[in-house]
């Protein structure tokens, strides 16, 4: 019996981390998507609404997106029935996040990126997914 490879979203707009996370991520054997900006994650949301997309296990969310701010990204996923359950990491190196900006839901991890390795943030991800 063949192992469901676990899809990942990676929202993040910088070339050097996307670059080596992604690249950790697939030699893991995860399915790993890369997406820019936070309105394609919104759209993303849409999809799975309707059964077009099938939903991710998990979504690596920077908080600064060139586009709108991953706490609103964060509160369209949460807001959303068929999405609100999927595991979410907040990855920034934006220290002075208010928590209370995310509302009454709270992410699954807050992760500052200086403050651990691509293969620390792997072995956190393979913790959390079945």
């Amino acid at each position: 019996m063949l192992n469901k490879m676990k899809k990942i979203i990676l929202v993040e707009d910088d070339p050097a981390i996307i670059d080596i996370y992604e690249t950790l991520m697939k030699k893991a054997h995860f399915d790993v998507r890369v997406i820019s900006l936070g309105q394609e994650v919104i759209n993303m949301v849409k999809n799975i609404e309707d059964g077009t997309e099938l939903k991710p296990d998990i979504i690596l969310l920077d908080l600064i997106l060139p586009d709108i701010s991953g706490v609103e990204v964060f509160k369209e996923i949460k807001k959303n029935k068929k999405t609100k359950d999927i595991k979410i990491f907040i990855l920034t190196n934006q220290k002075e996040v208010q928590f209370k900006e995310f509302g009454d839901e709270k992410p699954d991890k807050f992760i500052i990126k200086a403050n651990i390795s691509p293969t620390q943030l792997l072995e956190l991800i393979k913790e959390f997914l079945p």
